[in-house]
């Protein structure tokens, strides 16, 4: 895992050096004095988990606020805080299925480069961000398939997603997107992220997801 991060982060760096060098064609100082926009964010997700098979994806979604700094050039910084759902199902034939629904605090730190025209706000945008959620709520169901427990057979039991011996309530890992500056009020984009801790004590797995969202700024520094 510490190989992976290394690779990301020069991968990053290296990108961002190469892409501070563009200019817009006209004349402005290489720190921005851009204010900051403040806005809202809303995000619609397809969320599972690194098994290979025997998994099914379940729909989840964000609600949050989001920020916005230009940097340098086409650089900008985009922190987001949201609340959040996300989960997945998964069934092993004569022994068990499971249903986990999590609700979660989930928080960005997005690096942003666009490209296009700057001053109506329009163009196509990439980014690259480190994210971190904290778990706060969540009923999951548990199902005993297997045939020969003639005692729990096929009967459901709800749990507490974040109890104990269930799933870790914090997760680190990284979100990759693209994007589309419609102006400088609105952007659509879409992600996918990979989660890098496990998500329980006694197992490997680790949360995936793809995503597609808005975000609206209410102001317009560029004005």
């Amino acid at each position: 895992m510490k190989k992976t991060i290394s690779v990301f982060v020069l991968a990053l760096s290296a990108f961002l050096t190469l892409y501070a060098q563009i200019e817009y064609g006209y004349d402005r100082p290489k720190s921005s004095t851009d204010p900051w926009k403040w806005g809202i964010n809303a995000d619609v997700s397809l969320d599972w988990i690194n098994q290979q098979s025997d998994i099914d994806k379940k729909t989840g979604w964000r609600f949050g606020l989001s920020a916005e700094k230009h940097l340098i050039y086409n650089i900008y910084f985009r922190p987001t805080v949201s609340f959040a759902k996300k989960g997945f199902s998964c069934y092993t034939q004569n022994n068990f299925s499971n249903d986990v629904t999590a609700y979660h605090i989930y928080s960005e730190l997005n690096m942003e480069l666009k490209f296009g025209d700057e001053y109506r706000g329009r163009g196509l945008l990439v980014y690259f961000a480190p994210y971190f959620s904290y778990g706060i709520a969540g009923t999951s169901r548990y199902v005993n398939l297997n045939p020969n427990d003639t005692t729990n057979f096929n009967q459901p039991v709800d749990y507490d997603t974040y109890g104990e011996n269930s799933v870790k309530k914090e997760d680190l890992g990284f979100l990759f997107g693209a994007g589309y500056d419609i102006n400088h009020h609105l952007e659509i984009n879409f992600g996918f992220s990979v989660g890098y801790l496990n998500m329980g004590s006694f197992n490997n797995f680790r949360w995936r997801s793809v995503s597609a969202g808005i975000t609206y700024f209410f102001n317009n520094p560029k004005k």
